[in-house]
C-alpha cells in the first residue's frame, strides 16, 4: 500500500499558486500518475483537484511544446462537456519540472476501491457502471481520442447529493497516450498502460486503436462481477499469457449470468480485434438492452 506521508520536499504547500488561478489548500494522497491535492479558483472560490505527476514524468519533457501538448491532450476528451468524462480545466509545468493538471474536484471511490472491498458487485450495479463508461469512451472516440489506460482505479464512483444513485467519471483521458508518443521518442517500443487491462494487439506495440478501450471495458466488466481480472500474475507472463491463449469465459467463473451479458464480456475479449464489438456505441447499445431486460427481471440482483 502506497503511504499517504510525502516526501516534505516533493509537497506543495498550501496556497501554492499554480495557473495562474488555483490556489492549492492541502494534501489529500496519492492519485494514478502522482499526488491529489485539494485545490480552490482564487476568484470563484470554487473547489477543485490539483494533481502533480511523479517527478520520473519529467524526463519526457524536453521543452515548452511537450508541456503545450500535454495539456492540450489531456483536456481534449474534457472538450466535450460530456457527464461521465472528468473535467481538467489546465495544466502546465511546476517550477521544479513536475507535471500538474487541474481538475474537477471528485469526492468518491474508484472502482477498484469498490471491488477490493465487496469482492464483487451486483450485476446490476456493474452494467449501469460499465454503460456510464462506454457512453464516455464513445463520446471520446468521437472526438478522436483513445484512452490507452482504461482501469478500475481511474474510474470514480461519485455519490450522488440525494443519496440515490452515483455518478460515474472516467479519469485521465489523453495522459496514457501523451505519455507514450513522448516515451516513444526515446523507446520505439514503450508503452504506457497496465498489463491486466491491455488488449493482446496492444502487448504487441499495434498502433493504438478504439479496440483497445473495448477490450479494457470487457476486462473491467468481467472484474466487476468476477472480483479478479481475467489474467493476472506478474507483467511478463500475463502479457506473454494474452497473446498465447484467450481469456476464460465468463460462464466458466459464474455459470449463472445472463446470456447476453457473458457474451458481450467474452467478445470484449477476444484476442482477435475483429471479433470484438466495433465500436463503443455497439457496446452502449448492447449494455443497454442487457439493462433493459435486468430492469424486468423480478427479484434482487446478483
Amino acid at each position: 500500500m502506497q503511504s499517504l506521508v510525502q516526501d516534505e520536499e516533493d509537497t506543495l504547500e498550501a496556497g501554492t499558486l499554480v495557473a495562474t488561478y488555483f490556489r492549492v489548500l492541502e494534501f489529500i494522497g496519492p492519485a494514478n500518475f502522482g499526488d491529489l491535492y485539494r485545490g480552490e479558483h482564487i476568484q470563484m472560490g470554487s473547489r477543485c483537484a490539483v494533481r502533480v505527476l511523479s517527478p520520473q514524468w519529467k524526463s519526457l519533457v524536453r521543452g515548452e511544446e511537450d508541456v503545450d501538448r500535454f495539456r492540450r491532450m489531456a483536456r481534449a476528451a474534457s472538450d466535450t462537456s460530456h457527464p461521465n468524462i472528468a473535467q481538467v480545466f489546465d495544466g502546465g509545468r511546476l517550477a521544479d519540472g513536475r507535471l500538474f493538471l487541474v481538475t474537477e474536484l471528485l469526492v468518491g471511490r474508484s472502482l477498484f476501491e469498490e471491488i477490493s472491498e465487496r469482492r464483487y458487485l451486483p450485476v446490476l450495479r456493474a452494467a449501469r457502471i460499465l454503460r456510464d463508461v462506454a457512453r464516455a469512451v464513445r463520446a471520446a472516440h468521437n472526438a478522436g481520442q483513445v484512452h490507452r489506460d482504461l482501469k478500475a482505479e481511474n474510474i470514480m464512483l461519485v455519490p450522488l447529493p440525494d443519496g440515490d444513485g452515483e455518478a460515474v467519471q472516467v479519469l485521465d483521458f489523453g495522459i496514457a497516450a501523451w505519455a507514450e508518443a513522448e516515451a516513444r521518442k526515446q523507446n520505439p517500443g514503450a508503452f504506457v498502460a497496465t498489463p491486466e487491462y491491455m488488449a493482446p494487439e496492444q502487448v504487441l506495440g499495434k498502433p493504438a486503436s478504439p479496440l483497445f478501450d473495448i477490450y479494457a471495458m470487457g476486462v473491467m466488466l468481467f472484474e466487476a462481477l468476477v472480483g479478479e481480472t481475467p489474467f493476472s500474475g506478474n507483467a511478463q507472463a500475463l502479457m506473454k499469457a494474452k497473446v498465447s491463449r484467450p481469456a476464460p469465459a465468463l460462464a466458466s467463473k459464474l455459470p449463472g449470468m445472463p446470456r447476453r451479458l457473458s457474451e458481450l464480456v467474452d467478445d470484449c475479449l477476444h484476442t482477435d480485434p475483429a471479433l470484438r464489438p466495433q465500436s463503443a456505441n455497439e457496446f452502449v447499445v448492447r449494455i443497454e438492452e442487457i439493462l433493459r431486460t435486468l430492469n424486468r427481471t423480478s427479484g434482487p440482483q446478483t
